[in-house]
């Protein structure tokens, strides 16, 4: 498994993704992507934000599928904005399997193997799918 360019953003090394960010030490802001400008939210200034583990799982808050892209993945294919537990809202892409998924729905990160390299390398990304206790109507009643 290798982790694409952009592994400053989650660690690849766990079974389930986890998401680097970063933490206001003055008010507790989370953010993610990191931020390196200081906190919006109090203005505290970038030397008080602190690196954060954030836990890849929250609430859809809306979504998009996509059926025309210019890059190779293939379509259709789903973008969340998804509410983070932490915090932060988030764009990230839902899981093929993951079509059944609305919004309000509970969602968590796995792996997802994006690319293979000509050398055999798998490039994986974290895409978001049901979480396990997810299944609930929209009036908050189990399914």
């Amino acid at each position: 498994m290798k982790i694409p360019d952009q592994s400053t953003l989650y660690d690849g090394v766990e079974d389930r993704p986890t998401l680097h960010g970063n933490a206001c030490s003055a008010c507790g802001r989370v953010y993610f992507p990191p931020l390196a400008i200081g906190c919006e939210k109090c203005g505290a200034p970038e030397t008080d934000l602190r690196p954060e583990s954030i836990a890849a799982s929250g609430t859809v808050y809306s979504l998009a599928q996509i059926h025309l892209h210019r890059g190779k993945a293939p379509v259709p294919f789903t973008i969340a904005e998804i509410q983070l537990d932490a915090g932060p809202l988030i764009r990230a892409t839902l899981a093929p399997a993951a079509d059944h998924v609305r919004i309000g729905d509970r969602v968590s990160a796995e792996w997802a193997v994006v690319r293979t390299e000509d050398n055999g390398d798998e490039l994986v990304e974290p895409v978001f799918t049901a979480s396990p206790a997810a299944a609930v109507t929209t009036n908050g009643a189990p399914s």
